[in-house]
């Protein structure tokens, strides 16, 4: 991980300086709050932290979801499959 330091107005560029994917600018510092600006192409999502945890978690849920919708087990193997033996 990399900390910097910055002052109100300073940038950080994200990237190839020459081609930068995006450029973080700090805005404003009030007490333990700091403001940030990001400037990135709009097709890179950017997300606070416990917002991309829970959107994480929620595609979990979905996933495990469709699993047992699909009518697999845990193992993966399908039910129907002993069934077809007989």
């Amino acid at each position: 991980m990399l900390a910097l330091s910055r002052r109100v107005g300073e940038k950080i560029v994200i990237g190839d300086p020459a081609n930068p994917l995006g450029v973080i600018q700090i805005m404003a510092v009030q007490g333990d709050k700091v403001r940030l600006a990001f400037d990135f192409p709009r097709d890179i999502q950017i997300n606070r932290k416990e917002l991309a945890d829970r959107m994480l978690d929620e595609r979990s849920e979905t996933d495990d979801k469709r699993e047992t919708d699909d009518g697999n087990d845990e193992s993966g193997e399908d039910d129907k499959g002993d069934a077809a033996k007989d």
